[in-house]
């Protein structure tokens, strides 16, 4: 028989921290088969977060007792498509359900946004490996693609080698994926793209060599350690996906666009940039009604005022990304335009430079008590600084964006008047 044909044998969860019944009564949580449910969980399970915020960055990855409670309330399992018996939450949804844990703890926030992933890989296996990998949904599933390994084609999938960094969530995933390059015979294979394809690979964890190298500044409970594998290791051709798969209108909503699986990261800075003005605006409140409340000046009113409203209106400038977006993804037979692709990513990166500016407004309001660690804002802003460190909050994807525009003039610059969504039909009806 060959590697090909050999039987399915379901992967089991293998951590004490799977959901079950006894661990939803535990934390008062219910089923988490639908998006009412899990939303209602998330809001459950705060307090958890909270609680174990230190615990969290001293373990340099979610503690025990906040994965039990996150797996059992179905935050991971939000990007499940129906077709699989998932929830497959809008990304209105999912934003907001990250955004509310960062916004408590920005590290819980990142393992919600980046395990909430899995989901999207996991619509994309076939029947036969998705049986296998997924005999259950509470399977967390992180991955990591930079730098890309090497996966050299042989008879019935891959033999795969790489050293792959920022692999956040893998300590709390029951399956670690890494992206890598497809060569056959030593020569690069190219994708549909017509640019060397890039796969995401199922690894197996047997042969991974775990680096626990996360030691940094902020966003120390994101569990993001490298690991490698050195020696060859096969993973079946079916326990793959197309990282760079072309868009397609006529998938299942989830599955029209590889880009999307990752937008409900843009919930970390907005959740950030909320617990920095809560605190800063506590601050202020309490000296208002202290002794030192003459020193709460016009000056500061308005720092505060300036760092709400970029917060509120980044939220709601992602929101509505969000919600075209999703109007697109549920449509059958739409595809994102080049515009609306890049917008999407494009709001990362926007939401990022108000987190920017409102951390650095909130600096100015606590004044020189944001450098003690005993000031609850220091760790925010070390989170806050950490966040903006990823590769999806750089300015060059407005870039990107600008570009698709200019490219693009059907579809105009700005939402107002881009025919390719409602807001511009919307609008245009009004004139």
């Amino acid at each position: 028989m060959s590697t090909a044909e050999a039987p399915v044998t379901p992967v089991a969860a293998t951590s004490p921290a799977a959901a079950t019944p006894e661990s939803r009564a535990e934390f008062g949580l219910s089923e988490p088969t639908t998006a009412d449910a899990i939303i209602e969980n998330a809001h459950k399970t705060l307090s958890v977060a909270a609680e174990e915020a230190d615990e969290t960055e001293r373990l340099a990855r979610l503690s025990p007792r906040a994965e039990r409670a996150l797996r059992a309330a179905g935050v991971f399992e939000m990007g499940f498509p129906a077709h699989r018996g998932g929830v497959e939450m809008s990304l209105v949804q999912q934003v907001e359900v990250t955004a509310l844990f960062a916004a408590v703890d920005a590290s819980t926030g990142w393992n919600v946004g980046v395990l909430n992933a899995g989901g999207y890989y996991a619509g994309r296996l076939g029947d036969e490996a998705y049986a296998e990998l997924y005999p259950t949904k509470d399977m967390p599933t992180s991955g990591a693609f930079h730098p890309r390994g090497r996966a050299e084609l042989v008879d019935g999938g891959f033999l795969v080698t790489g050293a792959w960094n920022w692999g956040s969530g893998s300590y709390t995933a029951e399956h670690i994926v890494g992206g890598a390059e497809v060569f056959r015979n030593g020569e690069p294979v190219a994708g549909a793209d017509g640019k060397q394809m890039h796969l995401g690979l199922w690894l197996p964890k047997q042969s991974l060599v775990i680096a626990h190298d996360w030691q940094t500044l902020g966003v120390r409970g994101s569990g993001s350690t490298s690991y490698s594998i050195v020696e060859p290791a096969f993973v079946p051709a079916g326990h793959s996906f197309d990282r760079e798969a072309l868009d397609d209108g006529g998938a299942h909503p989830l599955d029209k666009s590889v880009g999307v699986s990752h937008f409900a990261l843009t919930g970390v800075v907005l959740g950030v940039a909320r617990h920095a003005v809560q605190l800063a605006g506590d601050f202020v409140r309490e000296r208002m009604r202290s002794a030192d409340a003459s020193k709460i000046d016009a000056a500061t009113k308005q720092a505060l005022g300036e760092a709400m409203s970029e917060v509120d209106f980044a939220y709601a400038g992602v929101r509505e990304v969000a919600r075209l977006t999703d109007e697109v993804l549920w449509t059958p037979g739409l595809a994102l335009t080049a515009v609306q692709r890049t917008r999407m990513t494009a709001a990362n990166a926007a939401a990022a430079n108000a987190l920017r500016r409102s951390m650095s407004l909130c600096m100015e309001i606590a004044s020189a008590r944001y450098i003690l660690d005993a000031n609850p804002i220091q760790r925010v802003i070390r989170d806050g600084m950490s966040a903006l460190a990823h590769a999806g909050t750089r300015r060059a994807h407005l870039a990107a964006y600008a570009s698709a525009a200019l490219e693009n003039p059907e579809y105009a610059y700005t939402i107002p008047d881009d025919r390719s969504n409602d807001g511009g039909a919307r609008i245009r009806s009004t004139r």
